[in-house]
């Protein structure tokens, strides 16, 4: 019993030996929209491994990333500092694409999704207007400042004329992804706009759904789309449909240490990491970090 208590302190301090082939996973927790667009997109559907590591954002994936040499992760392109990026392949076949502005846009990053706003109902006054300043040239070009991507021109909204007058609070909540895109817009909105004061939160998508669900926020940020029982929802309590607007693009990055020699992965092997089926760094074709 002592020695297994020793061995138990060991490996909480580092200090224990493990497997050098061995995949540590690292993932986002259920309430983010990031973890339900891989689990359909790239697990279809299937039940994540316990052994995957769940943490509270991007930026905590990609932390942990960095310190392991053995790990990898997934998230927003726009966390990707001081990690490798892995090409990813449909399938064997496909040929291996970068979560690059250009391929998120075409849609030939196999994981590429759009990031959302949603209202109940129409928006109107300076809920629209900061809608339509967002998804216009100024809040767009932010968007590629930040590390997202662009709407694609034909999605984009005009330059929306003057704001409506009066003194407004609105409030965005959800989405960890999107959180310093959003607290970004909001900034340079509220600077040529004094008179309309916006707070954002994060949370999750799924936080942000249920806010918007509950009359809690005027605008829920989501990084997947709302299922058709959240809209269902929000039409039985408001009497008014919950109105999905495309504000950016999102290729979902997958992140592994600067010194892992492993350059793509297909979806597959993604799949099997993700559900325990694939645990060991020789198995993707190459040797152990």
């Amino acid at each position: 019993m002592r020695k297994l208590l020793v061995a138990c302190v060991a490996a909480a301090a580092g200090g224990c030996s493990r497997d050098p082939d061995a995949i540590v996973v690292y993932g986002r927790e259920n309430n983010s929209g990031t973890y339900m667009y891989f689990k359909e997109h790239v697990l279809n559907d299937q039940d994540f491994a316990p052994t995957v590591q769940s943490l509270p954002g991007t930026a905590a994936v990609v932390n942990a990333v960095k310190k392991d040499r053995q790990s990898i992760g997934y998230g927003g392109i726009a966390y990707d500092k001081g990690v490798q990026v892995l090409a990813v392949r449909k399938d064997a076949a496909s040929p291996a694409v970068l979560p690059s502005e250009e391929n998120v846009i075409e849609g030939t990053y196999p994981i590429s999704r759009y990031l959302y706003f949603y209202t109940i109902g129409e928006p109107e006054g300076a809920l629209r207007h900061f809608i339509d300043w967002a998804r216009g040239p100024e809040g767009q070009k932010i968007c590629s400042q930040v590390g997202y991507f662009p709407l694609p021109p034909d999605r984009q909204a005009k330059t929306p004329g003057a704001a409506p007058p009066g003194k407004q609070t609105l409030t965005i909540k959800g989405s960890d992804t999107m959180v310093i895109l959003g607290g970004k817009w909001v900034e340079h909105y509220m600077q040529k706009h004094p008179d309309v004061t916006l707070q954002v939160t994060g949370g999750g998508s799924g936080t942000g759904i249920k806010a918007l669900i509950d009359g809690e926020t005027h605008i829920c940020q989501a990084s997947r789309p709302m299922k058709p029982k959240e809209k269902e929802q929000v039409k039985a309590k408001h009497g008014k449909e919950a109105v999905e607007i495309a504000v950016a693009l999102d290729g979902i990055a997958v992140f592994v240490h600067e010194s892992n020699p492993l350059r793509e992965v297909t979806l597959a092997q993604l799949k099997a990491i993700y559900t325990g089926q694939g645990t060991k760094w020789s198995a993707l074709g190459g040797k152990a970090p």
